[in-house]
């Protein structure tokens, strides 16, 4: 068995490591947002490191480059010309082309609306000579081409954080179903991003195209590493990136297959092709080496051909020949441009070639769940070998394990990247050296410095400062979310302390409030309890949260009688300053709680809940009808009975509950009760027995006793009266003994 003597053996270097590494882990499952940069930052360096170029070769670019809004003006552009760089994409072979805009608008430009607009506006009905009837409507023209080819016109969505059931799917009235779900657990739409709304192109053209979204969704600093695949619009539609449903269509593939369970997404399918996601259907994004294109405003990774050569005819012939072509733009006035760990000027549309790219290439990264229970373990055992370790190596050793160690972590998290695709990013282990090491070698310094002293009483003069240490180095032995708790709860409660307090200055409260508050929570600290709160002169305490306690109903009694002696020695003088006397009714009960930070999201504390919580804060006004300064409950006379003396004090059912419970006196610590008083309290539960059985007579004689011994008796008073009354008016036949209290306070 661990004892105190093994505890003291224990390098105090190896106990802060221990603490320290303890804090390490908390610190990467809470992940605060300072730590989450320092990780991203980490995350992108490997990727610097590890890019590889272009793979599949089966991804083309055109892009509406500044020199081609130059030479066919600003953006945008006539449907018709739309069309025609359409059609070339078209007639040079390309297997699927996927614009990274969306047509949201009719044509303003076209013949047709220009007439429209003049017939609305000025209310001139104009005709329009000379201009072909097929291409009187540019749209129609666009649609006409679409038809030609697989085409895939983007679309945006409109975030929202929370799932919207109800959404307009009249916007989209040519959905068409390309992502399958299967699950059997859970509801995919709850995990997925979330539309409310959707910016999509006007219905010529989406009819006769493919739609799939465009969003590109940035981290918190601004850099884009993981993109949805899938995202969500109401509970019957799931959209397609763009990427994804240029691959479906390339591949020929009718839908995406989408397994999940109640975490969310597990994988997306093409076929046989495993495209693996986070729960949410992220997918983390290989970068591509960058090209060195030094007449471009903007970095790219892939083949890209400027619209215009495309229109003027420029392109060769096998350029564009069984690729994916992406239509997008790298001009910086459209607005398009992407920060990425490898540059911050990286034209949208190329996220969206990187991910096609990446699927094709079958060299996607993933980043499991399982990741993290890894990155966990690692942590601790790192930590724990560090500590050790360092108490007993020589300090310029530990320098060198642990610089080895960092440069470890690195290559793991550069080989698993490049190697095996899956991202283990070192941010956290190393960090964690960072911490553990200094501390610890500056600990062991001051330990060698200070030898020769006398090693300081771990647990010092007083209990709450050891209670306060242990949680300190301890936090991942408690916890802060509502938990499941065995406690006792103690509350206490100044009789008529209203009244003293409109007879004092609030000078002269606030005083008597310290006076007495001061030793009462000394006390309870002395015994291990945690204060909960003050409200005006009531004490709410409890023991056995937020740390496990085996005797925390022993410790709460303990102090309750405790709190009585002291608070007798402090009566005559407190009524010699404030001109009353100060008594105190206190309650107790033990059971299970849910304890953990209780309050709203921006203001909470550390308290308790539950019925036995309820049952203490009852207990305590109840002592006015016996006459009684302590009540305890039944669990908590179980629990601590050996050392206790306490009296059966009667079979109660306090307000707002059906079920009587037994309570009990607390009379003194055990073997602390003078033979007299043991007699009174003996001659009281036997007569509290005997009216329980309706023996009247018999049960007033017992209490006459009680009270020719002890006058003041308030219990054997009480109860004399009640069963008066019930000799007189007998309780119903289905009374099983028990006093129901009508009222809380």
């Amino acid at each position: 068995m661990f004892t105190l003597n093994d505890m003291k053996k224990i390098s105090p270097v190896v106990i802060v490591g221990l603490a320290l590494t303890v804090m390490c882990l908390v610190l990467f499952i809470a992940g605060p947002d300072f730590i989450r940069n320092i990780s991203n930052i980490a995350y992108d360096e490997l990727i610097k490191r590890v890019n590889e170029p272009v793979k599949s070769g089966r991804i083309a670019i055109v892009d509406l480059d500044d020199a081609s809004l130059k030479q066919f003006d600003q953006w945008p552009w006539p449907r018709y010309l739309v069309a025609e760089l359409t059609q070339k994409i078209i007639d040079a072979g390309a297997s699927v082309v996927a614009f990274d805009i969306v047509f949201a608008e009719k044509d303003r430009m076209s013949p047709a609306a220009i007439k429209e607009d003049i017939n609305k506006h000025l209310h001139l009905d104009v005709e329009l000579r000379g201009v072909p009837a097929n291409l009187a409507d540019f749209d129609k023209v666009f649609a006409d081409v679409l038809e030609k080819g697989k085409i895939i016109l983007g679309c945006s969505m409109h975030p929202v954080d929370e799932l919207v059931s109800e959404v307009d799917t009249s916007i989209d009235p040519y959905y068409k179903e390309r992502i399958l779900p299967k699950g059997k657990k859970g509801n995919i739409h709850k995990s997925l991003m979330q539309a409310n709304d959707i910016e999509i192109a006007i219905p010529i053209l989406n009819r006769v195209a493919s739609t799939a979204f465009f969003n590109a969704m940035n981290d918190p600093d601004g850099i884009l590493r993981r993109n949805p695949l899938i995202w969500g619009f109401g509970l019957e539609r799931i959209y397609p990136s763009l990427a994804l449903e240029a691959v479906r269509m390339d591949q020929g593939i009718s839908r995406c297959i989408v397994k999940y369970d109640e975490k969310g997404v597990l994988e997306i399918r093409l076929k046989d092709l495993v495209i693996p996601t986070d729960n949410a259907g992220r997918f983390v994004i290989n970068y591509r080496r960058i090209l060195e294109n030094i007449e471009k405003s903007a970095d790219t990774s892939f083949p890209t051909y400027s619209a215009a050569d495309v229109l003027n005819g420029k392109v060769g012939q096998m350029a564009l020949t069984n690729k994916i072509v992406f239509v997008g733009t790298s001009a910086a006035g459209l607005r398009d441009i992407k920060a990425t760990p490898l540059t911050q000027f990286f034209p949208g549309v190329e996220v969206h070639a990187t991910i096609a790219d990446n699927i094709l290439a079958g060299d996607m990264l993933s980043q499991p769940s399982e990741m993290a229970g890894v990155q966990f373990v690692v942590i601790a055992l790192m930590g724990t070998f560090l500590s050790i370790f360092i108490s007993r190596g020589k300090s310029w050793l530990s320098f060198l394990v642990s610089f080895a160690m960092i440069l470890l972590a690195v290559k793991a998290g550069l080989v698993l990247l490049e190697k095996y695709h899956l991202v283990f990013i070192p941010a956290w282990v190393i960090l964690s050296i960072i911490i553990i090491y200094p501390v610890l070698t500056t600990i062991k310094y001051w330990q060698e410095e200070l030898q020769r002293k006398k090693v300081r009483d771990m647990f010092g003069t007083m209990v709450s400062k050891d209670v306060l240490h242990y949680l300190e180095n301890n936090p991942g032995s408690f916890s802060l979310s509502g938990h499941k708790a065995e406690a006792t709860m103690f509350y206490s409660d100044v009789t008529g302390f209203t009244t003293i307090s409109e007879s004092l200055d609030p000078e002269q409260v606030s005083e008597l409030l310290n006076r007495y508050l001061s030793p009462m929570t000394e006390i309870i600290m002395q015994h291990r309890g945690y204060v909960d709160k003050y409200e005006g002169d009531l004490i709410m305490a409890e023991w056995g949260v937020p740390f496990a306690m085996d005797d925390h109903a022993v410790q709460a009694c303990q102090a309750a009688i405790e709190q009585q002696k002291t608070l007798a020695e402090l009566r005559p003088a407190l009524k010699e300053e404030f001109g009353h006397e100060i008594h105190v009714r206190m309650g107790i009960n033990s059971g299970s709680v849910t304890a953990g930070n209780m309050g709203s999201d921006k203001r909470f504390q550390y308290t308790v809940m539950g019925d036995a919580v309820n049952q203490a804060a009852r207990f305590e006004p109840a002592n006015k009808d016996y006459g009684t300064l302590i009540i305890i409950g039944e669990t908590t006379y179980q629990a601590a009975k050996d050392f206790i003396e306490a009296k059966l004090l009667d079979r109660i059912v306090v307000k707002g509950k059906t079920r009587p419970v037994n309570i009990y006196e607390l009379l003194a610590k055990k073997g602390e009760l003078t033979p007299e008083k043991r007699n009174v309290a003996d001659l009281y539960e036997q007569a509290l027995r005997l009216h329980w059985d309706r023996k009247w007579d018999e049960a007033i004689e017992c209490l006459d006793s009680v009270l020719d011994l002890d006058s003041s008796n308030g219990p054997g008073a009480r109860m004399r009266e009640r069963i008066i009354q019930y000799k007189g008016n007998p309780p119903p036949a289905a009374w099983a003994g028990e006093y129901v209290r009508t009222t809380k306070d």
